[in-house]
């Protein structure tokens, strides 16, 4: 099928053929696809719409690919980059709140709230999205470290020390 994938689509025949190669290669990729959604972006919740938006995508952008190496890799940079705006989004839903909440919350209301969030996030959660994500896909994904520095379009050496520095940070939590 990945021969199929490299060649550019230039007549109906061909475009035909790279719908059914399309369905293809999603339906098998989107049970995975699923679970990566759920560790990016951290909510279960938002996995089914996640990858709705992926697909959709996906769809579009498949036609015009010249040049497709991998169609598993290039769905699997397509989630991680979508999960990861969902998450940022979400971010700044969660301080806009949190703005909201200190202007009618007093300090030990803020501080309850504030002691029972911590305790909820994991070591995981915990570290910035530049070493969460190379670990999730890593552990959790089951990629080598050159197909996680081509999805996240990092050099290898990058990608070694900030998986490096993932592991240290949680090694120093543990204690």
């Amino acid at each position: 099928m990945e021969a199929i994938l490299s060649q550019p689509v230039e007549s109906f025949e061909s475009l035909a053929r790279s719908e059914t190669v399309f369905s293809r290669l999603w339906e098998a990729e989107r049970p995975r696809l699923w679970r990566l959604a759920v560790r990016v972006s951290g909510s279960v919740d938002a996995a089914d719409d996640l990858v709705q938006e992926v697909g959709l995508r996906a769809t579009q952008a498949f036609p015009s690919l010249r040049r497709l190496e991998s169609g598993s890799a290039w769905l699997t940079k397509l989630t991680v980059h979508t999960a990861l705006r969902w998450r940022e989004r979400r971010r700044e839903l969660e301080r806009i709140d949190d703005t909201l909440l200190s202007c009618v919350q007093g300090p030990e209301e803020q501080t309850l709230q504030r002691d029972t969030a911590t305790q909820l996030r994991t070591m995981i959660d915990s570290l910035p999205e530049t070493l969460r994500t190379p670990l999730i896909l890593q552990y959790w994904e089951g990629l080598t470290c050159r197909e996680i520095a081509e999805t996240l379009e990092l050099p290898l050496g990058t990608l070694l020390s900030r998986l490096f520095a993932a592991r240290k940070r949680l090694r120093q939590r543990a204690k």
